[in-house]
């Protein structure tokens, strides 16, 4: 039996249009996009190209998207260029946030955790979408505070609204495109500073763009309503899978259930049972799962996401996540479904 995926939230493969537009660039698009002859010029072009129409599909305008090479860039060169100017008053942030998010923040004066907010809060950081649990979140209305989403789970999965906050961040390899692609997105007038020097990126972001990176972007974007359509359907396999599981025993729970959720996950505590050696033996098994962020698989630290929800350290430590691709078929969950009422 071939090895089966159930880990979409960690990465994803690239769709094959990513993949030809990648291959196409690297061998007939190489040239440095901020050389000033013909190939470099060429190459600047198509950028500027796959900037317009990525700013199209997210209804913002093409100067406000800078490149990045990962959300976790994208992060940093966010929260670190507007920390000089906001970074003395608080930040109220989402508390199961990725720590591509908390790592930066350690530089700001104060850290309140949502849904506390302070009455000086200068900064609003919320997640569009859990990476482990899958649950959506709205962004909280604080008035006088400069609101920032997380959109790198939720894109590609279910619809991404700005229009309630004034900066975000989207990943590549999440929703089909390649690694090495990632996007900032930023409303002009925000207190903000590079702190990457370069005149790349209108001086927003030093280093050379990766140019077949951003036009495999590009190529995945085209194909964004599909598999935005294609997530969705997947709600009723994950409910037939959860309500299966679940069926085994009243030590089994979906963290989230009822909830609104990303239609292709299922966070679920297997209480008593160790996480890890579950995800083991389901990876012997043919079974690609997790036991939560990507992040943090290898470790003995539970995730925080996990129990900022109010979970204990041990039931953090057995749970797992199952996270379907755009394409899961029916007969693919229920193999998963039978190994783990094997090996559970």
């Amino acid at each position: 039996m071939p090895r089966l995926y159930f880990d979409a939230n960690a990465t994803a493969p690239p769709h094959p249009a990513a993949v030809e537009a990648v291959r196409r660039a690297m061998a007939e698009d190489w040239a440095n996009p901020t050389s000033t002859h013909r190939e470099g010029q060429r190459a600047r072009y198509l950028i500027e190209e796959a900037r317009r129409e990525i700013a199209a599909s997210l209804g913002v305008a093409p100067g406000e998207l800078v490149f990045c090479a990962s959300a976790t860039e994208a992060l940093h060169l966010l929260l670190r260029g507007l920390q000089p100017a906001l970074g003395d008053r608080p930040a109220a942030v989402f508390p199961g946030e990725h720590s591509a998010c908390l790592n930066p923040l350690r530089d700001w004066a104060r850290v309140a955790w949502l849904p506390e907010v302070p009455a000086d809060c200068a900064t609003v950081v919320q997640m569009a979408a859990s990476n482990e649990t899958g649950l959506l979140y709205d962004m909280p209305p604080v008035l006088d505070a400069l609101r920032i989403r997380d959109a790198v789970q939720a894109w590609g999965k279910v619809a991404v609204d700005l229009a309630d906050c004034d900066a975000a961040v989207f990943s590549g390899h999440k929703m089909g495109g390649p690694r090495g692609a990632a996007l900032l997105w930023m409303r002009p007038g925000l207190p903000w500073e590079a702190v990457m020097e370069g005149p790349q990126e209108r001086r927003r972001r030093g280093g050379t763009e990766d140019l077949p990176a951003i036009l495999g972007l590009a190529a995945a974007v085209r194909h964004l309503a599909e598999r935005q359509a294609l997530n969705a359907a997947l709600a009723p396999l994950r409910e037939a899978f959860e309500a299966e599981v679940t069926a085994w025993g009243r030590d089994i729970e979906v963290i989230g259930r009822g909830a609104a959720r990303l239609p292709n996950t299922s966070c679920i505590l297997f209480r008593g049972r160790n996480g890890e050696a579950l995800h083991a033996a389901l990876d012997l098994a043919g079974f690609a799962v997790s036991t939560g962020s990507a992040c943090h698989s290898g470790s003995v630290k539970p995730s925080h996401a996990i129990t900022s929800l109010g979970y204990g350290l041990e039931d953090a430590r057995s749970v797992l996540r199952f996270s379907m691709l755009p394409d899961a078929q029916p007969g693919e969950v229920e193999a998963l479904a039978a190994a783990l009422k094997r090996l559970a």
